[in-house]
């Protein structure tokens, strides 16, 4: 048995459980890579390493929107506590039996296979089941049994029991909670079996919150100026917005979400500094795959946060551009007006970031929609400060030109 201190092992004394005990992994090949620069989000953490470590016959089923982090997450946690790892993603056309195991031919002979379920069983492992709301609620019953914690028997193996070892774990990911899918973005969900899911802990993730995210891209693209990786930070929190609010009124205004995924493929590109400009990352990252009207509102969410296109790469001190932007030259002097009108909020964004506390007093930093703490002040009204400065603008000039007229009657 090995003994691991989870607080040194996770480098944070917030940990909530300390020493453990396991046992080393029988197949090191199915230990995931560490990635040095992944970085945890502390809540999530606990309640996963809680699950692992007691579950209490239980298995974890972890919802959350498409690209948050739900499966790098549990690989990441397994690599660092050295445990092996199963992992299948479901789909519709999946059945028990490639979850079990089944009878093959190799060198003229026929053998029983093992599934990634009897392997994981077998060895101590965590099977990770990836979309499991794809799958038939009828093949998943299968799993009832083994769920709990009962043996497997396996019929196609001349009814080999399965004793489950005591480091096995179950761990399910999937974009919606086991009844069906209401945002239009994850078709194929199905609506699961009630008696399945009262087998299960349940977790649910959203995307990182601004302060989170600056800290991943940073540490995963050190060459990106701090004012580009807040203006990508800010762009991913106005996409979400205006999805969030298409979910909640029911009208959907954009068609796919803009996950953490997706705002790493970006960051990853423009740190290539490949010669081409974030409006064109942006669309062969995400924009091309929405219908044309809301292709162009991204572009123009992309104009108002970094500026026109050849202003960026003007400002980032690119000259071999590969595209046509003679599009971009013709654009009016009222929507240039109307990119600027963006900067309040940018201020806004800056001065929050300064605002908060490093990451061992991130537990002081509350509020009712943690996603908002980094962006949204009510103090601060960006309509309001444009109109002080105009105003205090127009009393400067008042006050220049009765100086100019005392001076003549002089």
């Amino acid at each position: 048995m090995f003994s691991y201190d989870l607080k040194q092992v996770f480098n944070s004394s917030r940990i909530a459980l300390g020493e453990v005990e396991l046992e080393p992994c029988s197949y090191i090949a199915n230990i995931p890579n560490i990635e040095p620069n992944y970085i945890f989000e502390l809540n999530v953490l606990n309640e996963v390493l809680l699950y692992l470590f007691h579950p209490f016959k239980d298995c974890l089923y972890i919802s959350g929107p498409s690209g948050c982090g739900k499966t790098s997450m549990l690989l990441q946690i397994a690599a660092r506590l050295n445990w092996g790892v199963e992992q299948i993603t479901l789909s519709n056309k999946c059945e028990a039996l490639d979850l079990i195991g089944h009878t093959t031919l190799r060198k003229g002979e026929i053998i029983y296979e093992y599934g990634p379920l009897t392997r994981a069983m077998l060895y101590g492992e965590i099977l990770i089941l990836n979309e499991i709301d794809m799958m038939s609620p009828g093949d998943l019953s299968v799993l009832n049994d083994v769920l709990e914690g009962k043996p497997l028997t396996i019929v196609a193996n001349n009814g080999e029991v399965i004793k489950p070892h005591p480091q096995f774990r179950v761990v399910a990911t999937a974009n919606t909670k086991g009844f069906g899918d209401d945002t239009g973005f994850y078709n194929g969900a199905r609506l699961l079996n009630q008696a399945f899911l009262d087998r299960w802990r349940f977790i649910e993730m959203d995307y990182h919150r601004p302060k989170f995210e600056m800290e991943m891209l940073k540490k995963n693209f050190p060459n990106l100026s701090h004012d580009i990786t807040k203006k990508l930070v800010h762009f991913a929190y106005d996409m979400r917005t205006s999805v969030n609010l298409g979910n909640e009124s029911g009208i959907h205004q954009i068609s796919a979400p803009f996950s953490s995924r997706c705002l790493l493929k970006v960051a990853g590109i423009l740190s290539l500094d490949a010669g081409l400009s974030i409006h064109k990352i942006m669309k062969m990252c995400y924009s091309l795959r929405l219908p044309q009207s809301e292709a162009e509102f991204v572009q123009r969410l992309c104009d108002d946060i970094f500026g026109h296109e050849e202003d960026f790469l003007r400002n980032t001190q690119i000259n071999n551009l590969k595209e046509d932007v003679s599009a971009t030259l013709e654009k009016t002097k009222e929507e240039r007006d109307s990119a600027n009108d963006a900067t309040s909020l940018e201020s806004l964004l800056e001065e929050s970031m300064e605002d908060l506390p490093n990451n061992d007093n991130e537990s002081k930093v509350t509020s009712e929609n943690p996603t908002i703490e980094v962006i949204d002040k009510q103090d601060s009204d960006p309509t309001n400060n444009e109109t002080k400065k105009s105003k205090s603008k127009s009393t400067k000039a008042c006050k220049n030109t009765k100086l100019a007229q005392e001076k003549k009657i002089a």
